[in-house]
């Protein structure tokens, strides 16, 4: 077998040269740069805001608006307290225009959501519902919603000093703010919770009270009409508990009650039990179901069966409840659109159809139907609504349409909680002779 030939010195310092230069380049390049990532509300401040605000750092308790809008306020006041005499007169104007258009940003109260990087926390240019960041909505403003979305195509989950864009730096050059400045504005947001409400939408007020959501209600409504004899109060109790799955169950009763007259008379609805099955479709959009029973709980005597019957046009989704001895079924569906129309929007449609025998005479079917559409702003919610069904008042009575339109104020924070609201609502058969005030008392979970 032939032998290799030994390693020369020329060799041996050839190898060696080769070896220490390789080396020497391995630890002369420099390292790849840190990816940026903050589990706090700014990269540049954390969440000094906060602390400044409450005393205490946040927790994932604390509402996820509240943090941002808290940030965004503290930023402002502290950008308009720094100097501006270094600055030239245009400099300073657009410095101050842009400083009003981050507060007009603030007011308005539309924050995106991390929807798709796996930070926690992420600055997110422009999210899937179209809502804007802090810092995108200062460039929108200046260059339109076109050059914005290019943006956030190359750089949705950026921070500003990962933003290689040269039109992004030609534009910050004209706010009159500094770079630095800008990543102090820019918050980050978190992913989009499961149970986020602000996602699912409100809780309307004449339409059926199982929305596919966990809630306890307690709604007491006052009648007006005109009359004399008192005011009738009626008070709606409901409750549904939606599982992982979105199955559940739920249950609803009411009891009315006169007030204000001669003689004092109460009467008990039937009961509505079952299960709701609630299901996103897609986007922002859900599909909810439900089938139960309608147990015959009621007051059946000539008092209670009045007094039933000049409530029933309150809610027109549970007027079957209303009618004296009702045994029998309940189906429904509802649409929920989300973002319908703008961020803030949404959009409910709804259809059912009950069959019972109520009044001790035969089977029948009565058709329910609604729709309602709601805008939010900050905390507060507005809804108008209308609702119909088609059922018989009394025993003597035919059965026929009836309908009511309704408008209701909700203060909802976004998450699930406490969202007490105000409602006002019209039987529209009765030729605005008689309305409704309700109130109501609801806890989503």
């Amino acid at each position: 077998m032939r032998q290799g030939s030994p390693m020369t010195p020329s060799r041996h310092l050839a190898v060696s040269a080769i070896l220490l230069m390789a080396g020497f380049l391995a630890c002369g390049a420099p390292p790849a740069p840190a990816r940026l990532h903050t589990d706090t509300i700014n990269l540049i401040l954390g969440d000094e805001s906060f602390q400044e605000r409450f005393g205490r750092p946040p927790t994932v308790e604390d509402d996820e608006d509240l943090r941002i809008r808290v940030h965004l306020e503290y930023v402002l006041e502290r950008l308009r307290r720094r100097s501006t005499a270094e600055l030239s007169p245009a400099a300073r104007e657009a410095r101050t225009r842009s400083l009003e258009r981050l507060e007009a940003y603030l007011q308005r109260g539309e924050f995106p959501r991390n929807d798709g990087h796996p930070d926690a926390r992420r600055p997110t240019f422009i999210d899937s519902r179209g809502r804007i960041c802090a810092v995108g909505y200062l460039f929108e403003q200046e260059l339109g919603r076109e050059a914005a979305g290019a943006i956030a195509a190359g750089y949705k989950y950026a921070f500003i000093r990962e933003m290689e864009s040269p039109l992004l730096r030609q534009w910050a050059a004209t706010t009159g703010l500094e770079l630095e400045e800008l990543e102090m504005i820019q918050p980050t947001y978190p992913a989009p919770a499961a149970d986020d409400d602000e996602e699912y939408g409100p809780r309307f007020s004449l339409l059926d009270p199982f929305d596919g959501r966990s809630h306890i209600s307690l709604a007491p409504g006052f009648l007006f009409d005109g009359v004399g004899d008192g005011v009738p109060v009626r008070l709606d109790l409901s409750t549904s508990f939606m599982g992982g799955c979105g199955l559940g169950a739920y249950a609803a009763v009411s009891l009315t009650k006169l007030t204000g007259a001669e003689r004092s008379a109460s009467a008990l609805s039937n009961l509505d039990v079952g299960m709701a099955w609630g299901r996103s479709i897609f986007g922002d959009s859900w599909l909810v179901l439900r089938g139960g029973l309608l147990l015959p709980t009621g007051d059946e005597d000539e008092v209670g069966s009045s007094l039933n019957a000049s409530v029933a046009a309150k809610r027109p989704s549970q007027a079957v409840l209303f009618q004296p001895g009702a045994l029998g079924g309940r189906v429904g569906a509802s649409v929920i659109l989300g973002s319908a129309f703008c961020s803030s929007c949404t959009l409910r449609l709804e259809a059912g159809l009950d069959g019972y025998s109520a009044f001790y005479n035969a089977f029948e079917f009565s058709p329910r139907w609604g729709a309602g559409f709601s805008y939010r702003y900050q905390y507060l919610v507005t809804m108008l609504e209308i609702a119909g069904a088609r059922y018989a008042e009394s025993p003597s009575s035919r059965s026929k349409l009836h309908h009511s339109v309704g408008f209701a104020l909700r203060r909802a924070t976004g998450q699930p909680g406490f969202q007490p609201g105000i409602s006002l609502s019209v039987p529209l058969e009765d030729r605005l002779q008689r309305w409704f005030l309700g109130f109501d008392m609801t806890m989503r979970y």
